[in-house]
């Protein structure tokens, strides 16, 4: 699959995905890192976590996850090909309001992610910033309608 992706992105641009989510005292970390590694293999060295303190002192941790390169176009594969055509659909309705600075940023729930599905959500969301460097603001979102458009294309690698 990497040679597949190799191939299609000699005329591509830089990419790059930053993943954050807050994870208070009563969620599982080993629960939240098991779904990153199954459906994404995301390592447990990749994911930093920093602890913070609540309001009332209890322990919250930040989770902070920086892909590059190739594994942020297969990041990005992955993640559009599981997601239900339904939110695809809502992401490329709204995407002008979804970037910024050549960034898209996409909001997903945690509750739902646990469970492998990957549903639009603005509550304690798992936030997603899918970063490519675009120099002319008039193509930014044709760029991202592309990329998205591209990898939710079943016949992407015929």
């Amino acid at each position: 699959m990497k040679l597949l992706i190799q191939k299609n992105l000699k005329n591509q641009k830089k990419l790059d995905v930053t993943i954050e989510l807050i994870l208070h005292a009563t969620e599982n970390f080993q629960k939240v890192y098991d779904v990153f590694f199954e459906l994404f293999g995301i390592e447990k060295d990749d994911i930093s976590k920093h602890e913070l303190v609540g309001h009332f002192g209890n322990p919250i941790f930040m989770l902070h996850i920086q892909i590059k390169k190739i594994k942020a176009y297969e990041l990005v594969k992955k993640l559009i090909s599981i997601m239900p055509k339904s939110e695809l659909d809502l992401i490329l309705k709204d995407l002008e309001n979804r970037i910024d600075n050549s960034s898209l940023y996409l909001r997903f729930s945690k509750q739902n992610f646990l469970e492998k599905i990957i549903k639009l959500e603005e509550k304690d969301p798992i936030r997603m910033k899918i970063y490519t460097p675009v120099y002319v603001k008039k193509e930014i979102i044709d760029v991202y309608r592309k990329l998205l458009e591209t990898y939710s294309n079943k016949f992407w690698f015929l």
